[in-house]
């Protein structure tokens, strides 16, 4: 038996040990070369267009936004690349719908052709199901006509900023 640094191993145990560390440092190294070869390029989050059209005037976007916390937070995110049960949703003003690939649209969604606009939103977000059948929201109807032009007004301050960048293009 051989003793190394106070360690008593057998000559067939040092072999092997000193094979499977060969073995571990080589896979190592392969995958940390794997890595640096994709160029390490954070991806940007998936975004809508940066929102060009003139705020929704006919609802009160301070209330909206109190609305917008209440009502619709709990499923929607205002973080692109963050959903939760919702797509986020910034930028979802004058946006086609089901666009984001970061999200998982209904098949009704997906075949819908909307434009999010204040003529698709209010019926959409008074009743969803009764817009999309097999619409993936499944919230309460807001049946005030205000609270959903609020809601609109509010939205459609969201996402006029540049959309986001990855790190590396800034």
């Amino acid at each position: 038996m051989l003793n190394f640094n106070g360690a008593k191993m057998t000559a067939p145990s040092l072999i092997a040990a000193t094979c499977f560390g060969k073995k571990l440092s080589g896979l190592m190294l392969i995958s940390l070369l794997a890595v640096l070869s994709t160029g390490c390029t954070p991806t940007p989050p998936d975004h809508r267009a940066q929102v060009t059209a003139p705020v929704y005037e006919a609802g009160d976007a301070s209330n909206g936004e109190k609305l917008y916390e209440d009502l619709c937070s709990q499923c929607h995110t205002l973080r692109p690349g963050s959903n939760k049960k919702g797509p986020q949703l910034v930028g979802v003003y004058m946006a086609p719908s089901a666009q984001l690939k970061d999200y998982k649209y209904s098949a009704a969604m997906e075949q819908a052709n909307l434009v999010w606009d204040a003529d698709t939103l209010d019926p959409y977000i008074e009743d969803p199901e009764a817009v999309l059948a097999d619409t993936k929201m499944l919230s309460d109807p807001i049946p005030s006509a205000q609270d959903r032009q609020d809601i609109i007004a509010y939205l459609s301050t969201l996402g006029r900023e540049a959309p986001p960048v990855a790190e590396e293009e800034k």
